[in-house]
């Protein structure tokens, strides 16, 4: 069983060649991100895997540092951020309300907002179909805000996870769950084939990216977009990208 301690090391090969006689070597950065969160970040046999796991590590092997990621569930990890408990997330969900705690990189990747829909209720890219009608999404995550300042005629509820806002659509209390359009697909084909209303599209762009303290390690935040951006040049973001979702 997986424990939310548990963690996965990553070293830099280069820097033992790197290292100053007498120095000591830069402590292991805490990497934190959600779990589960398939096809971004999950734990399997006791190590992190996932689309951004393997792009993030392969930024900071780049980079230079060590570090050891640590799985949280969604509604820990922003807090474990903003308390110091685990020096960057490696990746969150970019929003207004998440830039006055949070400096992000640049995107690792671009999600989307999705409607999730309880059986006999067909989706849609526009949230307003669903004036009058109960919508859940977790209120950690970034689409919770968004749609209560864009969508204030829907019924916003606060859906705690993804998992727990599916079986609010399974158990009636819900109409529609707002979910990242990847992972809640995955999921819902996982653990709840043909229960809901699946979507084709997202009704709103959500980027991803590494984030780190307001106003802290801005010389990583730096070296991160640099060597992601020499990834992304290489072709090397984009393979990684169709080795996990296709394409």
């Amino acid at each position: 069983m997986v424990t939310r301690r548990q963690v996965i090391l990553g070293s830099a090969a280069a820097m033992a060649g790197a290292r100053v006689l007498g120095s000591e070597p830069p402590s292991a950065l805490r990497i934190g991100f959600d779990h589960p969160f398939a096809p971004f970040g999950f734990v399997e046999d006791g190590r992190p895997k996932g689309m951004l796991i393997e792009l993030v590590a392969a930024v900071l092997e780049r980079v230079g540092r060590p570090y050891e990621f640590v799985p949280l569930s969604l509604e820990q990890s922003e807090r474990a951020l903003v308390e110091r408990r685990v020096d960057a997330l490696a990746w969150k969900g970019v929003s207004i309300e998440r830039r006055k705690v949070m400096d992000f990189s640049s995107p690792l990747a671009v999600t989307g907002g999705a409607a999730f829909t309880r059986p006999g209720l067909a989706s849609s890219t526009d949230l307003n179909d669903f004036a009058g009608l109960t919508v859940v999404t977790p209120r950690s995550g970034p689409l919770y805000a968004q749609i209560a300042r864009e969508f204030p005629k829907v019924k916003l509820r606060d859906g705690v996870n993804y998992e727990a806002s599916f079986e609010a659509l399974l158990a009636g209390q819900a109409d529609v769950a707002a979910l990242n359009l990847q992972v809640g697909l995955l999921l819902a084909k996982r653990k709840f084939p043909g229960k809901f209303g699946l979507p084709t599209a997202p009704y709103v762009p959500v980027p991803l990216a590494f984030a780190v303290p307001k106003g802290a390690s801005q010389e990583l935040l730096r070296g991160f977009d640099a060597h992601l951006a020499a990834l992304k040049a290489e072709g090397a973001a984009e393979r990684i990208a169709e080795k996990w979702l296709g394409g």
